[in-house]
């Protein structure tokens, strides 16, 4: 099992690293017009946020725009600002992973629920991604490469987790 933390170790310092890249950028097409006028470029950028950020911007005085890119993909969602801080949870639960993993990694059921929970989190991202509409909007919303690091670390961490599940099976027998 001693591949499988270090490919958990990698894994989880992936999804840390990847909270602090930018998960949206964000840019206005208006903006951008009169951008290419004056300086010849297609789009100016307005924000770039991590997920590190998020928090931080849905509670501070700009917050009007971080709420609304959180309605974008989640618009039912009440208390933004303050369900914001949860989504410090993201790195930390893949440390917790991590850390967990070196005292139980051979242990079936854990490495059973890390695969489910680690498949889970990348399917379910993954298709509110792909599902929601971004062009729909004023403000031009790209998904960042911090976003896609994170899901497919947590996918990898899903992955690990069958591999270190079948190796438990195969040991019991």
């Amino acid at each position: 099992m001693k591949i499988g933390i270090l490919i958990s170790a990698i894994l989880a310092a992936v999804i840390f690293i990847s909270f602090f890249l930018p998960w949206v950028n964000v840019e206005s097409p208006m903006v951008g017009a009169v951008a290419k006028v004056l300086t010849g470029k297609k789009q100016a950028e307005i924000a770039s946020i991590s997920g590190f950020a998020v928090p931080g911007l849905a509670n501070g005085p700009d917050a009007r725009l971080m709420l609304s890119i959180i309605k974008i993909f989640n618009p039912g969602v009440t208390d933004a600002d303050k369900k914001s801080w949860l989504i410090w949870g993201i790195p930390l639960f893949a440390l917790a992973i991590f850390l967990l993993g070196l005292f139980i990694a051979d242990n079936r059921w854990f490495n059973l629920g890390v695969a489910v929970i680690g498949i889970l989190i990348f399917i379910v991202g993954a298709y509110k991604i792909n599902t929601t509409d971004l062009n729909k909007l004023v403000l031009d919303v790209k998904i960042g490469l911090g976003v896609w690091l994170t899901l497919y670390g947590y996918l990898g961490l899903g992955i690990n987790g069958v591999v270190n599940f079948v190796k438990a099976l195969a040991n019991k027998r």
